[in-house]
């Protein structure tokens, strides 16, 4: 995958209390019955599913039709032709879809345009990550951050304190004496870090802003998108242990 996470070590909590890893294979779907039955349900419910490609094109379409016999899977194109090309020419696509607080994510196998439908294989691995709810990172937690570029000045690198993390987003302080960024912007690749050893690169695009202070400070609310199976996995490892952590303290506290 292009984008990869890294993450050689990651420093536990200092606890008696122990605590269970966490592995790549608890959020894969390899049963062929379980992933045909998510995909059916993605289908009767008319989910919209986001498929995007690590050369920064994206679409949102639906399944149209399933045919387990031929192990055929039809996604509707009719209102999204014009990433469609670019989608088609990268070396991958991934599919990512939302089933409540469940995330989908799955790769498609052997895409091609059949008039106004993408045809692909029937995966035999899916990825579901149970959607966590944001916490906040703590303000003595100085690493979290993300690097980028600014969209209206490419010469300006910037790194930004990361405020609020979940699997769907990040939530950035943009200081006051930088340029607002334009609601919308799309940025192809930005590197979060959320600890020495522990980033990956990610598209970003920006859903909203506000004052978070009198000083004129922002917050900028970004949806990731492109974050592949490998970011995913470390992320939500990150969201885990954090969440662990954060009862430990409070456990401590309240003794």
């Amino acid at each position: 995958m292009p984008s990869k996470a890294q993450a050689n070590s990651e420093p536990a909590p200092r606890s008696n209390e122990p605590i269970e890893p966490i592995e790549p294979s608890d959020f894969r779907v390899r049963a062929s019955s379980e992933v045909l039955s998510l995909l059916r349900t993605l289908q009767t419910q008319n989910t919209r599913v986001s498929l995007s490609s690590p050369n920064g094109a994206s679409l949102s379409c639906s399944i149209s039709t399933i045919d387990p016999d031929r192990g055929a899977l039809n996604f509707d194109l009719a209102t999204a032709q014009d990433q469609l090309q670019a989608l088609l020419s990268a070396d991958e696509i991934t599919a990512v879809a939302y089933l409540e607080q469940i995330r989908l994510q799955f790769e498609l196998l052997d895409p091609v345009l059949i008039n106004a439908s993408l045809r692909c294989q029937i995966p035999s691995l899916m990825y579901r990550f149970q959607r966590r709810q944001t916490f906040r990172v703590q303000s003595n937690l100085s690493t979290p951050q993300v690097r980028m570029v600014h969209p209206l000045r490419p010469e300006l690198a910037l790194n930004l304190r990361i405020l609020d993390l979940s699997l769907g987003g990040v939530a950035l302080l943009l200081p006051a004496e930088v340029e607002p960024f334009p609601l919308g912007c799309e940025l192809a690749s930005a590197q979060v870090i959320l600890a020495r050893d522990i980033r990956f690169k990610t598209g970003l695009r920006l859903q909203n802003a506000r004052p978070i202070d009198d000083k004129g400070n922002l917050q900028l609310g970004w949806t990731f998108t492109q974050l592949d199976a490998e970011a995913t996995l470390f992320l939500q490892r990150y969201i885990d242990q954090t969440q662990i952590m954060g009862r430990i303290l409070r456990n401590k506290q309240a003794k």
